[in-house]
This record gives structure tokens, C-alpha cells and sequence, in this order.
């Protein structure tokens, strides 16, 4: 079987096929095949250490929506350069969904060797750039004193500017989501387009062949009416 858009097409299973698999969407019929099957490895150590609290709900559920589409990149390796790539990979190279980052802080992730911190965002205390001020307070007191975050200079603070990072990862949350949405749309739109094209392929050439019959049995007829006048 030749790999190419056809070849992989009539056989997804093939190795060489996985570039093809990711970059045409074929994952969510089929996360088993290759590039598919790598990617969603990829994507579950990822949901993985998060923690397992109701906080984190939004992240992992825009994580299932947005890291299949960069199950291309090549932390996932779907598009090596022993694979075919289709037309479209340049595009997604292009548009840049390989520089992303999840909306976790990576400090609050239970990450290890498995996978690598850099898909978090960097959220240092120093810089009270946590959002999850219980887990910063349920620290051992010793730690709180070093770093002073029980101190009554500055607990109103900690508290005001991690209720701002709350609604900042709200927003992100929320126009993450609309932008994964409106990529969705746009993809059944085109879908809608293309087979409205392909309808109006067929009734044009229905319409010709229609205008071919009826010419046909004019000619027909009018060979009949010769042959009777010169009889």
C-alpha cells in the first residue's frame, strides 16, 4: 500500500500513516490507530497529575478539547520524518498551536519523569502567582514563616491577588473554550460547504446530460420527419 493520502486513507493502521491520522482528525473514531493512540498516551499523562479536585474540573475538561489538536507537535513524534505528512501540516505548523501551555500552574501538578512540567504555566510563589490559596496554606507552618505568607502585612494581599489570578483563569478558561468552539464550528462549516459543492456538481451535470437527451431525440426527430418527406 503506497503512504500517501489515498494509501492512508485505505489503511489508517499503517505506521507511516500517523501524521495522516492526527492532522485529519481520524482520532475520535479512531484513538487506536497510529498517531491517535500516541497522542491520547500523551494527553492522559497530562490529565493525570493534576489534582484530583473539583478546582481543576475546567482544566481537564479544555485539556481533552484542545490537546488533540496539536497531537501533531512533536512531543507526541505522530510526524516524524519517516511519516507522510498531508498538505494541511504545514498550516497547523503555521498557525503556531505548538507553543501552548495548559492553564495548571506547574507548581500544583504531581508531575515526575512522565511528562514534562513545561505544558504548565510557571507560577511562582515569589510572585504570588498561585491560585490555590489552600494548598499554599495547608504548607508546613515552618515553610509558611520562610516564605511569610502568615504574616498580617500581607495575607490581604496574598488573598486579593489570588482572588484576581481566580478570574483571570476564569476568562482564559472561558475564551479557551470559545475559541476551541468556534475551530469546531468552522470545521462543520466546511464540512456543509463541500457537500453543498458536491450537490451542485451533480445537478449541474444532471442539467447536461438532461440538455445532451433531449437534443438526442430532437435530432431523432427530425431525421424521422426526412425520412418520411422523402418517402
Amino acid at each position: 500500500m503506497s503512504i500517501d493520502a489515498a494509501g492512508c486513507e485505505a489503511n489508517p493502521n499503517d505506521p507511516g500513516c500517523s501524521c495522516y491520522n492526527v492532522v485529519k482528525g481520524k482520532c475520535t473514531e479512531n484513538p487506536d490507530i497510529p498517531g491517535c493512540k500516541e497522542g491520547n498516551e500523551w494527553m492522559n499523562r497530562l490529565l493525570e497529575v493534576i489534582p484530583d479536585r473539583s478546582e481543576f474540573d475546567n482544566a481537564r475538561r479544555l485539556i481533552e478539547i484542545e490537546a488533540p489538536d496539536r497531537f501533531h507537535c512533536e512531543w507526541v513524534n505522530a510526524c516524524g520524518e519517516d511519516k507522510f505528512k498531508p498538505t494541511e501540516y504545514n498550516d497547523l505548523i503555521n498557525v503556531g498551536k505548538c507553543t501552548w501551555k495548559t492553564n495548571v500552574c506547574a507548581s500544583d501538578v504531581k508531575a515526575d519523569s512522565a511528562i514534562d512540567t513545561s505544558f504548565f504555566r510557571d507560577c511562582t510563589i515569589t510572585e504570588v502567582g498561585f491560585h490555590d490559596l489552600d494548598s499554599v496554606y495547608a504548607m508546613d507552618p515552618s515553610i509558611q514563616a520562610i516564605l511569610g505568607l502568615r504574616t498580617a502585612e500581607n495575607s490581604s494581599v496574598v488573598a486579593a491577588r489570588n482572588k484576581e489570578l481566580k478570574l483571570e483563569l476564569r476568562a482564559q478558561d472561558r475564551q479557551a473554550y470559545a475559541d476551541a468552539e468556534a475551530m469546531r464550528l468552522a470545521g462543520v462549516d466546511a464540512e456543509v460547504e463541500r457537500i453543498q459543492r458536491i450537490g451542485e456538481a451533480q445537478e449541474e451535470k444532471v442539467r447536461k446530460q438532461t440538455q445532451l437527451l433531449m437534443v438526442g431525440v430532437g435530432v431523432s426527430i427530425l431525421l424521422v420527419i426526412l425520412i418520411l418527406n422523402i418517402k
